[in-house]
């Protein structure tokens, strides 16, 4: 693939990664704020969030970038499995679940923020 699709790739998955923590966080605000009986809204978009960051980190393995995509599988399946604890009116009793959710937001953060210096470094690279 030439520098400069994987630019646009890299660009494209962190502006949408982004977006998608928006929702993400939208998400999980709503469900631990809220009063409401069901959640299947929140919950729904929480799982599309997970399908878009699991193929991002598919689409980093694809591209060579082992690390990042073993890492970033991992920690979506720790999240996955953390979101578990958090639910209406949360109350810390399940600490780790909420290390590990935060975690896992932050990682991707910082992931969606990477890919986007990294895509424009290399477009700017293969502009000259």
């Amino acid at each position: 693939m030439p520098n400069r699709d994987i630019a646009r790739v890299f660009i494209r998955d962190g502006l949408v990664s982004l977006i998608v923590l928006l929702f993400a966080y939208g998400a999980f605000d709503d469900i631990t704020t809220d009063n409401a009986t069901s959640f299947r809204f929140e919950y729904g978009m929480l799982a599309a969030c997970a399908l878009w960051l699991g193929s991002v980190g598919l689409r980093l393995l694809r591209l060579g970038h082992r690390r990042l995509g073993i890492a970033s599988l991992a920690i979506l399946g720790g999240a996955l499995w953390g979101q578990r604890a958090i639910g209406p009116n949360p109350t810390p009793h399940f600490w780790p679940g909420y290390l590990i959710t935060l975690g896992a937001f932050l990682w991707f953060l910082a992931l969606a923020v990477g890919l986007l210096v990294r895509g424009s470094r290399t477009a700017t690279a293969a502009d000259r």
